[in-house]
């Protein structure tokens, strides 16, 4: 891949925000399953890997294994650490409330730059770190919200997950250009082994299955496909911020169709985010030179 290729924001923004956007109903669909965490942790593992078989094949045809064995060792952690953050991100779900778990996931950012600053030696511009420290106030109202209705564990879980998908997004990063997205569809696979030895049941009705294959075939090998692509050409604090359009979206999905209205400290926390993440591509745009700006692509 080309030096140029590699420092690509326009391609970046575009790969992670249309990641994100397909990535929306993952909680309302989970939410719609309504099985077990585990239960769903175990389909969820195996649907998405094989989701990415189909892609994976039709990319590198004959060379498949060799793209799975490219990967090495920062691939296999790269395949625990997804791993790790899906487990986390669905027993949060389903222990707190989708806005509380979203919001809090909305930390990625924080943990991408410091540890893309102590790893890779990136160093974020300072509005940046301006957008982050925003988000960051907006994640203590909502954990204020949580210490007191009693989510706080639940919330403690989905931090946890942030601190994985911000590792998630530097590894990603500093193995540029191999491609991960093997990496990931076999991440699939680890949650599943996991979820078999804890999964009390993994029965599911045939509306909850199709469910479920909605989520596993499609959804997230598109979505987690393109956002694994996108800190190619952005850094990996910036690939974290677009992750924060779920906060708001996604909580709207499950508020439309399953009634989970959030709290007035939800909303309000998820105001704060979202205007970080406008301010930093506003900011971000403006310091762009003209001949890198989206329209300049078309």
């Amino acid at each position: 891949m080309s030096t140029d290729s590699a420092a690509d924001p326009a391609k970046g923004l575009t790969l992670a925000v249309l990641g994100i956007l397909i990535l929306t109903p993952d909680t309302v669909l989970m939410r719609m399953v309504g099985a077990d965490a585990w239960t769903i942790l175990f389909w969820r593992g195996v649907l998405m890997t094989v989701g990415y078989v189909g892609p994976l094949a039709l990319r590198y045809r004959g060379g498949c294994l060799a793209a799975v064995a490219a990967v090495g060792s920062r691939g296999a952690l790269v395949t625990v650490l997804f791993a790790i953050n899906t487990i986390l991100f669905v027993v949060a779900v389903s222990t707190t409330t989708v806005a509380n778990t979203l919001v809090i996931m909305s930390a990625a950012p924080l943990f991408a730059a410091v540890i893309g600053r102590v790893c890779l030696g990136e160093r974020p511009p300072a509005r940046t770190w301006i957008a982050i420290g925003v988000a960051i106030l907006g994640i203590l109202v909502i954990v204020g919200d949580g210490l007191s209705v009693g989510t706080w564990v639940g919330d403690l879980i989905a931090l946890a997950a942030a601190i994985a998908l911000g590792g998630h997004f530097v590894l990603v990063r500093s193995a540029r250009p191999v491609d991960m997205m093997p990496a990931v569809g076999l991440s699939g696979l680890l949650v599943a082994a996991v979820s078999l030895i804890v999964a009390d049941s993994l029965a599911l009705s045939p509306v909850q299955f199709g469910w479920m294959a909605l989520l596993g075939l499609l959804i997230l090998p598109v979505s987690f496909g393109l956002l694994t692509l996108a800190p190619i050409y952005l850094s990996a604090a910036e690939v974290g911020l677009v992750v924060l359009l779920e906060t708001v979206l996604g909580p709207l999905w499950v508020w439309l169709v399953m009634g989970e209205e959030p709290s007035t400290n939800a909303l309000i926390g998820g105001a704060i985010v979202i205007a970080a993440l406008v301010m930093n591509f506003a900011l971000k745009r403006r310091s762009l030179p003209a001949d890198t700006h989206p329209e300049a692509s078309r």
